[in-house]
């Protein structure tokens, strides 16, 4: 992300203190200096991120029925690890750390 402009300081802590200008009456924005205005351009990796997010956030029906079927069996009592599962996970989440 790029944000380009110039604003002043001190308006901004008005803005983002709730500063009251002398008069009692809130600040008003003042114009930008110079006829510049402030931009802000994504980057296209940027909206490469935002897309991935989006679809994994998106629900997972075959997650949701795992998990599911995963919760029956431990209220039942019947749910099994193996100890190589286990392992073979941690292995595997140290791995994905590590690279990321």
């Amino acid at each position: 992300m790029q944000i380009s402009g110039h604003g002043k300081p001190d308006y901004l802590a008005k803005i983002l203190l709730g500063i009251q200008g002398a008069d009692g009456v809130s600040a008003k924005p003042l114009p930008p200096q110079g006829g510049h205005q402030d931009r802000v351009q994504i980057s296209d990796r940027a909206k490469e991120i935002q897309r991935i997010k989006a679809l994994a956030d998106q629900p997972d029906a075959a997650r949701e029925e795992r998990i599911a079927q995963i919760s029956r069996s431990v209220d039942a009592g019947t749910y099994t690890v193996s100890g190589k599962h286990v392992a073979d996970a941690l292995i595997r989440q140290t791995l994905t750390d590590a690279v990321l």
